[in-house]
């Protein structure tokens, strides 16, 4: 039997150290999904930016469609 406890010493080690690299892992998919959900919440707001972007673009050719028009029969 005196053979064996290094064995099981190992054993006991590596469950250990296995159980840790869990913990780890398990903490690692927290801050993943953390992060992901912040990300949506970014590409959301981003999305909202150039949907208000294209608006006023659409604005600004309408007003420079109108000067141009107005110019070429005031000319």
């Amino acid at each position: 039997m005196a053979d064996k406890s290094p064995v099981w010493e190992h054993r006991r080690s590596l469950e250990q150290r296995l159980s840790n690299v869990e913990t780890h892992v398990e903490n690692i998919y927290h801050h993943v999904k953390r992060i992901e959900h912040l990300v949506e919440m970014q590409n959301g707001r981003v999305r909202k930016n150039e949907e208000e972007i294209a608006r006023w673009k659409g604005v600004v050719g309408v007003i420079m469609l109108i000067i141009t028009i107005a110019a070429t029969i005031l000319h």
